[in-house]
């Protein structure tokens, strides 16, 4: 069980709301694993009212839970955290375009 293998299997989780990953997002701001399988993981929320928070959340363990070594997944959500849309990679920048989002 790996930070790089988690941060892997989080790529198969997209934003509720477009087909883009949290990574590439730049929502996905920490993983952290403990000795006896407890991974937490730490995201950027772009807005505080986001409807689609538990549905994220729900992906994000179901992602991860799957892996080797497991035990529990936490999801926080990281409020600390300023998320803006210069967070997107810009990779994902084009594809949002080509749906229509501008950013």
């Amino acid at each position: 069980m790996t930070e790089q293998a988690v941060r892997e299997a989080l790529l198969a989780v997209n934003d509720p709301h477009i087909p883009v990953s949290i990574e590439s997002m730049g929502m996905l701001r920490a993983v952290t694993i403990s000795e006896n399988g407890v991974v937490d993981v730490e995201l950027a929320i772009p807005c505080l009212a986001c409807p689609g928070v538990s549905m994220l959340k729900q992906s994000v363990r179901d992602a991860v839970s799957g892996l080797d070594g497991v035990s529990k997944v936490n999801v926080l959500e990281g409020w600390h955290h300023d998320w803006t849309t210069q967070s997107i990679e810009p990779d994902a920048r084009q594809l949002m375009r080509r749906f229509g989002i501008q950013v």
